[in-house]
């Protein structure tokens, strides 16, 4: 299971399109809420493309019997086209809400005899599995006049997944303490270090920080859900030690 899980999401830039009638299975490629995918078809020079979303209970049912929502009204749209733009051989689409989708392609070939062919692909995107947390909810340093400090993260995938390379950058969100507004890190792959910023350090007294994470998204835009009890990191400064003057006799 882990090893299909991390080959769906690796293959998310352009998909591999299915005949609409085709009997063949073809595994979802799983993606997260609020991450904008890339479809792509072949671009056969003079002829036409529309593309439409549908929305399944199960895999089995009819891929084009019930349109997914994208109408705009009530704030509950399953997807967007970016954009707006459907009839091209490339699109770009933003998927918004938790569910089983079929996008599907209905290429128009050039003349007057109206021929077309169509094509599907399975899109499953996940609800809350995805997270991201502080590895180490404590850290402490001396006041060194250095205002910035590395803390490590933790991004899942689900529960026994880690986010893989392909989900990075990751860009995160994140407050200090008396922070008005969000201030924000670029996580990459290599370290997943949180680069911390802005921490005011007090050589006279100890001080305590925290630093609160407010949200994050992976490369694609998609939500990672910060989990709870894990999204502040707290930071003790200790203040600088009072240094006498060596005296030689």
């Amino acid at each position: 299971m882990l090893k299909g899980i991390l080959h769906k999401i690796l293959i998310v830039i352009v998909f591999t399109m299915m005949a609409l009638a085709s009997a063949k299975a073809q595994s979802p490629y799983v993606i997260l809420p609020g991450s904008t995918h890339k479809l792509t078809i072949t671009n056969h020079v003079g002829n036409t493309y529309e593309w439409n979303v549908y929305k399944v209970t199960d895999w089995a049912d009819q891929k084009d019997a019930l349109l997914a929502d994208n109408d705009g009204l009530g704030g509950d749209d399953d997807f967007l086209f970016v954009g707006g733009e459907f009839k091209n051989a490339e699109v770009d689409i933003t998927f918004l809400n938790e569910g089983k989708y079929y996008a599907i392609v209905e290429e128009f070939n050039s003349g007057t005899n109206f021929c077309s062919s169509r094509r599907a692909i399975p899109i499953e995107v996940f609800g809350n599995e995805a997270t991201i947390a502080f590895k180490n909810l404590t850290s402490d340093d001396c006041a060194d006049t250095d205002p910035q400090f590395a803390t490590e993260l933790v991004a899942m995938f689900n529960s026994g997944t880690e986010l893989p390379e392909s989900q990075y950058p990751i860009t995160v969100n994140y407050r200090l303490d008396g922070d008005t507004a969000d201030r924000t890190a670029i996580v990459n792959f290599a370290d997943k270090m949180l680069q911390v910023v802005g921490i005011i350090e007090n050589e006279i007294n100890d001080t305590t920080n925290h630093i609160s994470i407010t949200s994050a998204t992976n490369s694609y835009g998609g939500i990672l859900k910060i989990v709870p009890g894990q999204e502040v990191h707290t930071r003790e400064i200790y203040k600088k030690p009072i240094i006498s003057t060596i005296q030689l006799n």
